[in-house]
């Protein structure tokens, strides 16, 4: 017995050092935020959030401490004008992590930001106890900690589970294990009700934390499955009670499930590999979704074994020792299997589900040192306890080997900073604005920021992480890629008063198509004076999105799809010779006119020089790129743009600072911090040269 325990107590140990090397993964990260990196990753004492989503999440918390937050009542900061247009931009129920957030910060006298910092790593790792736990009771311990090792150090699920990340992805494996693990129990135990109330219990805080019920449902119908497989078509009384234990909580959330998984089975499967996806309605406008790098496919299994285990080798085993485990004991496992098909999405549909596949690759390379084990001549269990402890001994002691050849080839994970979305000086910016616009001011900038916007210039954004498929994100594309500010304002005045009920209701009232349509917007047939202050706002982090801003605002109704754009930033530049500057990855030959990178030389077609407000050009070829150069507080900016992106309302606007005063009045230059644009209100639009 004595012996029995100390195996156990190694296995626990294990199971705790994979806990360990899970939060030495993400916290190692603060030695070089605090000694490098100090001034742009802190805005003053807050470490700054590493995800988009984050400030989601945090702005919740923040509405919810200040009492703004008031559950189905309208959210005043989401996806203008149509959240006072239409009755559908609700608060929803406040999620887990911003109660929680929010509460902690108030209780301990800290930022949400500060919370965010410690919770997401420790979170993020826990999954690995309710995964050894279950594979331990089946009789492989070996697999439950490899798949908890490879889980916790995958570079996937370190990307999205970094410190400060604050996103619901570090607890989405925990609560899908946990609950597998209860409803595999119910057949075991002796106390089968009281499995069942784990299992609802943990479904309700999984839908508390991530609100997708088809991922509870899934997990429902394996149970279901199992149950009826076990009992045929005569269930007990006691799986009748076991069923509403399970299911009686969660109907009232759990009836919208079969839909959910619907939308997420066309809208992640089949739809990403189009590019013109829109339905319904809005059929034609393109579909945003392709251009999110974490809905980009994994390429075949280098890049599957880049994101879970970065060794092609051992990565094939994995997945070939998760097909016999799951072929062995398939009864068993049948309750974790809706997950290991949603992790191998990888191969299809984005890098994303990888997070989910890594743990099943640890799964599999731990079974398979186990069953190998198992087969040798004295080692195998023979009903002797000393055969037993020998073996499990014996098989843990490899097993601490194999993790450590895993923890080794896990080279890009340990090399992996996590680097925050906003820089401070633009977080100090965002929150400047709070003073340089008005309390009802609209900010109209590209998505990815729109958060961001929200939580901390507390400003209410057309576009956001969470609306970005509706085609309001198209017409601000095309707002920034247009070489016409007039037609920029009508689409702009369009947006913020119609919104995109009101592009709902000329596409079926008038009979007309998407492209038809967005020509009536173009041209002011539906332009009228702003009702509401609008903000245009550009940030240093456009012109590397710029690419697919200006595919998405040239988009070809009738090709289906657009022409990237191109807006360069070209760092790191210094005189080389007299006319030649050497910059990060290339050479600038001024006198020549030449961009050389390696064996490779580009024409120049103009240099651009901003110097305040004067602008100088020097015309060198017929065609080319365009070279410009900012030089703005002591300090010069150079880019590379093609010549469709120069004339963009984005590069004349953001780089060059170049308006028509008719249509916009530049209110704040912090370039390339900021710049910021009010959209004229006037009845009678200022007449005006561009500027």
């Amino acid at each position: 017995m004595d012996k029995n325990r100390l195996l156990l107590g190694l296995k626990y140990f294990l199971l705790l050092l994979v806990l360990v090397i899970g939060l030495y993964f993400r916290f190692e990260d603060l030695g070089g935020w605090k000694a490098r990196y100090a001034s742009l990753f802190y805005l003053d004492d807050r470490p700054l959030f590493t995800s988009y989503d984050a400030f989601w999440f945090a702005r919740l918390a923040k509405d919810y401490q200040e009492g703004l937050y008031d559950f189905g009542d309208r959210d005043p900061f989401k996806f203008v004008p149509d959240n006072y247009l239409t009755e559908n931009f609700t608060y929803p129920l406040l999620p887990m992590e911003s109660f929680l957030a929010a509460g902690t910060a108030r209780l301990f006298g800290i930022s949400i930001e500060k919370f965010a910092l410690y919770f997401t790593p420790v979170a993020a790792v826990l999954f690995a106890i309710p995964l050894f736990v279950y594979l331990n009771r089946l009789g492989y311990p070996l697999a439950g900690l490899m798949g908890g090792l490879v889980g916790v150090t995958s570079l996937i699920y370190l990307i999205r589970t970094s410190i400060v990340r604050f996103d619901t992805d570090s607890l989405n494996l925990f609560f899908p294990f946990t609950i597998a693990f209860f409803l595999w129990n119910y057949f075991r135990s002796s106390r089968p009700l009281f499995q069942a109330l784990g299992a609802s219990v943990a479904s309700l805080l999984f839908y508390w934390w991530y609100s997708k019920a088809h991922l509870i449902l899934v997990l429902y119908a394996a149970f279901l499955v199992r149950l009826f497989w076990e009992r045929g078509k005569k269930l007990t009384s006691l799986d009748w009670k076991a069923l509403g234990i399970l299911i009686l909580p969660q109907i009232w959330y759990l009836w919208q499930a079969p839909w959910g998984l619907y939308k997420q089975i066309m809208g992640y499967v089949i739809n990403i590999t189009s590019s013109a996806s829109q339905r319904g309605i809005f059929s034609g406008f393109p579909n945003v979704l392709q251009s999110i790098s974490e809905l980009q496919s994994a390429p075949g299994l280098k890049g599957v074994a880049y994101f879970c285990l970065n060794h092609q080798f051992l990565l094939i085993l994995g997945l070939l020792g998760a097909f016999l485990l799951f072929i062995k004991r398939f009864r068993d496992l049948l309750f974790l299997l809706p997950y290991f098909a949603i992790g191998l999405l990888t191969f299809r549909s984005g890098n994303r589900f990888a997070m989910y596949l890594a743990p099943f690759i640890g799964m599999g390379l731990g079974f398979l040192l186990e069953e190998v084990l198992a087969q040798g001549k004295g080692l195998r269990p023979d009903g002797s306890f000393g055969n037993r402890l020998l073996r499990e001994a014996v098989v843990l002691g490899l097993g601490v080997l194999l993790g450590a050849v895993v923890v080794l080839s896990q080279s890009k994970s340990l090399a992996y900073t996590a680097v925050p979305k906003v820089l401070a000086p633009l977080a100090r910016d965002m929150e400047a604005l709070q003073e340089k616009t008005p309390r009802e001011a609209w900010i109209y900038t590209w998505w990815d920021l729109g958060y961001a916007f929200q939580y901390l210039s507390r400003r209410p954004t057309f576009i956001d992480g969470g609306s970005q498929g509706t085609p309001k994100t198209y017409f601000v594309a095309l707002s920034f890629t247009t070489p016409s500010q007039e037609k920029a304002y009508h689409v702009t005045a369009f947006l913020a008063e119609k919104g995109l009920k009101g592009l709902r209701e000329i596409l079926e009232e008038s009979g007309k198509d998407a492209e038809e349509v967005v020509a009536d917007i173009v041209s002011g047939k539906y332009v009228q004076r702003l009702s509401h202050p609008v903000y245009w706002v550009f940030t240093p982090d456009l012109p590397a999105k710029f690419g697919w801003i200006h595919y998405f605002g040239s988009w070809d109704f009738k090709k289906k799809k657009g022409t990237f754009g191109f807006v360069r930033p070209v760092e790191g530049c210094r005189p080389a010779k007299k006319n030649l500057l050497a910059c990060r990855g290339m050479l600038l030959d001024l006198e020549k006119g030449l961009v050389i990178q390696g064996l490779k030389a580009l024409k120049l077609k103009e240099i651009v020089i901003k110097k305040g407000d004067v602008l100088s050009r020097k015309s060198l070829a017929s065609k080319g790129l365009i070279l410009e150069i900012a030089q703005e507080k002591g300090r010069t900016y150079f880019y590379l743009v093609d010549e469709k992106s120069f004339v963009s309302n984005f590069n004349q606007m953001y780089i060059l600072r170049r308006y028509d005063p008719r249509y916009f009045q530049l209110v704040w230059d912090d370039f390339p911090t900021m710049v910021v644009y009010r959209v004229r209100e006037d009845d009678n639009i200022l007449a005006g040269p561009d500027r």
